[in-house]
């Protein structure tokens, strides 16, 4: 059965910067599909509340994940337009689309863990929980500070009503590092889960 996620900043955030990129290699005649991708993270379950205070509309969804694709289409061998394209699925609910993405890339690079963390969501919101374990485990197997692999652990946790647990990977995702979009937002669901609305600091896990 799909997973329903709700949206908060961080997967909003990459949407943006993918457009930022997007419409900045337009105007500037650049079109070779430059720009870094940014580990991004999809959110708990729409049972869990979000610190995000605004989501944009299903048409501006829409309207994002078309600019996506055309990017793609222009460069189908671009892995940052890929992934780009990819987190849009999985954000609006493709994660069949997402999962052939993500696939595609691992399959020329198969180091990549933002790929493999997102992979491991995409299984998840298609119901296959076990192969989204066993592949965000082997992710932390390698890299044990993989903020992103933390991350979505705990998301795959907390649907799971894994409480406890999810909150200990959302609390090692912030300690790794506060300062980045993940950890901003780990440390903010694991604030939530205590009932601390004052921002307290991560703390070790």
């Amino acid at each position: 059965m799909r997973r329903h996620y709700a949206v908060a900043g961080i997967v909003v955030a990459v949407l943006v910067a993918a457009l930022i990129v997007f419409a900045g290699s337009r105007s500037r005649g650049d079109d070779n599909g430059g720009g870094a991708h940014k580990a991004t993270a999809a959110t708990p379950p729409t049972t869990h509340p979000s610190p995000s205070a605004q989501s944009p509309s299903p048409t501006d969804y829409a309207a994002m994940v078309g600019l996506l694709k055309a990017r793609y289409a222009r460069h189908p061998s671009n892995e940052k337009a890929a992934l780009a394209l990819a987190d849009a699925y999985l954000m609006t609910e493709q994660p069949a689309k997402a999962q052939r993405l993500y696939t595609k890339v691992l399959a020329t690079d198969p180091d990549n863990e933002d790929a493999e963390s997102q992979l491991a969501l995409a299984l998840h919101a298609s119901g296959h929980d076990d192969q989204a374990l066993s592949l965000l485990t082997s992710v932390l197997r390698a890299d044990p500070r993989s903020q992103l692999a933390h991350f979505n652990l705990a998301v795959l946790y907390f649907s799971e009503q894994k409480s406890s647990q999810a909150r200990d990977e959302w609390r090692k995702a912030a300690a790794i590092d506060p300062h980045t979009s993940i950890g901003h937002t780990s440390q903010s669901f694991v604030n939530l889960m205590e009932g601390d609305t004052g921002g307290g600091a991560a703390k070790g896990g």
